[in-house]
């Protein structure tokens, strides 16, 4: 990567504003087959190659509850419709420890939307496989803060 590719904004980089750190909670919702005895797998916040950002929900835009209703709901019911075992978090003031900014991102369809801007580690992927393993065990310490079979705080 040149600094030029740096200094450009990428297509898919979040453009809303800057969330600072802080205790506000980022909702992550996690695949079924990314939660395996009782545990988050790496797979649950694991960036894609053709990613630049975790996909998450503000906690200053939406509840636990709500994000994962909105998506696990049918597209036709105007949710995302895809599969969830429950949802996570981790804060802004972790994700800043790990050298990630937050920020907004909605979408037509999801105003609460918001990324953990990760496009700095794109080139290193032994320090992004570290930031994901440690934004997983963040989440993994504090617990699931809201699943369909459980009270949102239990």
């Amino acid at each position: 990567m040149t600094a030029k590719d740096d200094a450009s904004p990428e297509k898919d980089a979040s453009t809303g504003p800057k969330h600072e750190p802080s205790e506000e909670r980022c909702f992550r919702q996690v695949h079924p087959q990314f939660f395996q005895k009782g545990r988050l797998t790496e797979m649950a916040f694991r960036l894609k190659d053709h990613e630049h950002g975790l996909s998450i929900s503000l906690s200053s835009k939406t509840s636990a509850e709500k994000a994962f209703a909105f998506y696990t709901k049918p597209k036709e019911q105007g949710g995302k419709g895809l599969p969830a075992c429950g949802t996570w978090a981790v804060t802004t003031a972790e994700c800043h420890r790990e050298t990630c900014d937050v920020y907004e991102d909605p979408t037509e369809i999801d105003p609460a939307h918001g990324s953990i801007d990760m496009r700095h580690l794109k080139a290193d992927k032994s320090r992004r496989k570290e930031v994901q393993t440690n934004l997983r065990i963040y989440a993994e310490e504090r617990g699931c803060v809201f699943s369909p079979t459980k009270e949102e705080g239990e």
